[in-house]
């Protein structure tokens, strides 16, 4: 089980070398969980989304996802002007700042960003002029495989530009939105297939934990099964792209607020199991209290930032993420 050390995180050789390779560009696939302290966790945003709308359902970090995209339906389906003026109000206004994890990331010679989030930060680093994003911000449902590269950012849910509401068949977040877009020959499973087939990708802030996941992983390792035998057949050999994805390790509490060692170790271990089942390599991060400035300074430590607190006017420590 690959770990960073708390003393001196590190990413891992292997992991490093996919990042840095210049014969083969990297990916970066973008979840919430890095926007966490400037826009809703996925659960609040259900949750409140619902209360808006008028719907009774409501959802909780432990909940099937099954459960937030019914959820997410409902309210839509209840009031679904409501829906998107809510969403507008959220995600339209206009990104301030942005965090310093997000910094770091896009000081990284990454090919191109993918996100799932609907918030605004990733665009607002792409924009910034020390960035050279040259590749521009693309978005549902405009997805194009062909504007893979030139460090390019794809939002795959939807981007709502600042100021603005979004309509329908603009944004990815209900049931039949999912759907539409994650069906065979849908614009996201059209775009993101190709791309786990055919490139290195790191996933950061994000679990894969929505239902679509399985089956898009499923098909993809079926895809490469297939590719290998043929050119095993040919008499070549050819190995899958490789695929990583940034975790913070568990923190289970029992019931008096005590941290549960064993308890967190389990649940550690079963996720351990499941990325590598969808042939994923999982690499972990001590994040106490959900903060991810660990995650930050194994990023920093590979672009050479040696004192980002000083020669980048960047904040130290915990704080902005």
């Amino acid at each position: 089980m690959l770990e960073l050390s708390p003393e001196r995180p590190r990413l891992p050789k292997e992991l490093r070398d996919v990042i840095l390779s210049k014969k083969r560009k990297c990916v970066a696939f973008v979840g919430s969980g890095l926007s966490a302290e400037h826009y809703p966790s996925w659960t609040k945003l259900v949750n409140d989304l619902c209360e808006r709308c008028g719907s009774p359902h409501r959802v909780n970090d432990d909940s099937h996802p099954e459960k937030f995209l019914d959820a997410a339906q409902d309210a839509k389906d209840c009031a679904e002007n409501e829906y998107f003026s809510f969403l507008g109000e959220t995600f339209g206004r206009p990104a301030e700042n942005t965090t310093l994890t997000y910094r770091a990331l896009f000081t990284l010679p990454f090919d191109s960003y993918l996100t799932v989030n609907l918030d605004p930060l990733v665009a607002f680093e792409a924009r910034s002029e020390c960035h050279r994003c040259s590749g521009g911000v693309k978005a549902f449902p405009s997805l194009d495989r062909g504007d893979i590269g030139n460090r390019t950012v794809h939002y795959l849910h939807g981007f709502i530009k600042e100021g603005t509401t979004p309509v329908d068949g603009t944004i990815v977040l209900a049931r039949g939105e999912f759907d539409a877009a994650y069906h065979n020959g849908g614009n996201v499973m059209s775009f993101l297939m190709p791309t786990l087939e055919n490139d290195p990708i790191v996933f950061m802030g994000c679990r894969l934990r929505e239902p679509v996941m399985r089956e898009v992983f499923g098909i993809c390792k079926e895809h490469q099964r297939v590719r290998q035998m043929i050119l095993r057949q040919q008499g070549e050999r050819s190995k899958p792209p490789p695929r990583f994805i940034l975790l913070p390790i568990p923190e289970v509490k029992g019931e008096g607020g005590e941290p549960d060692q064993e308890r967190s170790r389990s649940e550690q271990q079963e996720e351990d199991r499941r990325f590598r089942r969808m042939d994923i390599t999982p690499v972990w991060y001590p994040a106490p209290n959900k903060k991810h400035f660990r995650l930050r300074y194994a990023l920093e430590e590979l672009v050479d930032l040696k004192t980002p607190s000083t020669s980048h006017g960047w904040k130290g420590d915990s704080n902005g993420q």
